[in-house]
Formats: structure tokens, C-alpha cells, sequence
């Protein structure tokens, strides 16, 4: 049978929210974001995830955008510090969302 896993929302911000949900020791975060920095390595926070959501090592993610816009590094931090890094080329400020899992 399927177990019904409740989804929390972590950080609620003016610029956005990020979501979660845990199933043993799998993390996924929904991260829904409002705008974004527009330097070519421009940066931003999304702030801080609670304890026993945070991973043991730091990790580094991908975030494609979009036509070729946008992309960006998602990082997170043993802290619980959740950010991003643009990685060069154009940026907007346009809104952006993703999600990410990992284990704890």
C-alpha cells in the first residue's frame, strides 16, 4: 500500500517558498521562486532549512533554465544555508522553480 508523506513548507519568503517532503531518508525539496538576481554570477539566498532536512555533505545542483537563459548552480549547505549562483551568460530576473531530492 501507498503511505501518504505530508509536504511542509520550510521557508516561506517574499521572493518565494521552498517545500518539502521525506520518505525515510530521501529529501525532495519544491523550490518555487518569484525572481531571480540578473548578474552573469549574480547570487541568492533562499534561506535557511530546518535540522534533520539537511544533508551531510554539501551538495550542488543544476538548474537548466530556459532557451538557454538562466542557468544556475543550487547549493546546499550542511548548515542548512540554501542558495543559488547564475553561472554565467544572460540572465533575467524572471521566476523559476525545480525540484531536488537527496538522502539524509
Amino acid at each position: 500500500s501507498l503511505t501518504q508523506t505530508k509536504v511542509l513548507t520550510l521557508i516561506n519568503s517574499t521572493y518565494g517558498t521552498v517545500k518539502g517532503y521525506r520518505r525515510g531518508s530521501l529529501v525532495t525539496l519544491r523550490i518555487d521562486w518569484k525572481s531571480s538576481a540578473s548578474g552573469s554570477w549574480s547570487s541568492g539566498d533562499f534561506g535557511i532549512l530546518p535540522e534533520g532536512w539537511r544533508p551531510p555533505t554539501e551538495l550542488n545542483f543544476s538548474y537548466g533554465g530556459r532557451d538557454g537563459d538562466n542557468q544556475k548552480a543550487i547549493i546546499v549547505q550542511t548548515n542548512g544555508a540554501l542558495r543559488y549562483i547564475n553561472q554565467g551568460g544572460e540572465q533575467g530576473t524572471s521566476a523559476f522553480g525545480l525540484a531536488i531530492s537527496y538522502g539524509i
